[in-house]
């Protein structure tokens, strides 16, 4: 009776390491599963940075360019003030 009993402990513990495996071998591919997912939406999301990042050079080249368009406007509507006072500051006497 007890090599009957040692037998089936032993028959108990195989299956039990066999489920342990199968629950091991589950896991190990959903793990890959997930890490081919997370590298791809990892991919995407760096394409997408880089675009972001082109699109902030982009503006920032713009923005540049406005605030010299708005300096150069800025003189000239600056001399032309001065043009004016100098005109409406003439002499009372003065044709």
């Amino acid at each position: 009776m007890s090599e009957t009993t040692s037998a089936a402990e032993g028959l108990e513990q195989l299956l039990s390491l066999e489920e342990k495996i199968h629950q091991t071998i589950h896991l190990l591919q959903s793990t890959r599963a997930e890490k081919q997912e997370l590298l791809g939406e990892n991919a995407r999301l760096r394409h997408e940075l880089e675009e972001q990042a082109q699109a902030v050079r982009t503006l920032e080249d713009r923005v540049g360019r406005l605030e010299k368009e708005r300096e150069a406007v800025r003189t000239r509507v600056q001399k032309l003030i001065e043009q004016v006072d100098s005109l409406t500051s003439l002499p009372a006497g003065a044709p």
